[in-house]
């Protein structure tokens, strides 16, 4: 068991984007950019989301990359995150924002 936060400083994410067309399509997958395309203003979406990322990255001592990672949510409306091509691991998500910050927290197992 390992666990891995991060916070983000949401106007930066804005900036780099802004910027750099190309971002998104290196940090998100198919589906994270699916769900965002639907959103009226899907940065807090991108900010959430790279905070999990980046958690997850450190929680598992950097064997991923951003896009092997996929922040979804259940009906529920609860994150969940899981490791492409990967079943073996099981993390526990929480994300929260406010208008200049972006947190997640996660919790990463593996399965017996």
């Amino acid at each position: 068991m390992s666990i891995g936060t991060d916070i983000l400083y949401i106007p930066r994410l804005n900036k780099i984007i802004k910027n750099n067309k190309s971002f998104i399509k290196k940090v998100y997958t198919n589906k994270e950019l699916e769900i965002a395309n639907t959103l009226p203003n899907p940065l807090y979406f991108y900010a959430t989301r790279f905070a999990a990322k980046e958690a997850i990255i450190k929680a598992t001592n950097g064997l991923y990359d951003l896009k092997e990672i996929e922040i979804l949510k259940e009906k529920s409306g609860k994150p969940f995150a899981h490791i492409i091509n990967n079943e073996n691991i099981i993390i526990d998500l929480s994300l929260s924002f406010d208008n200049e910050y972006a947190i997640a927290f996660c919790i990463v197992t593996t399965k017996k």
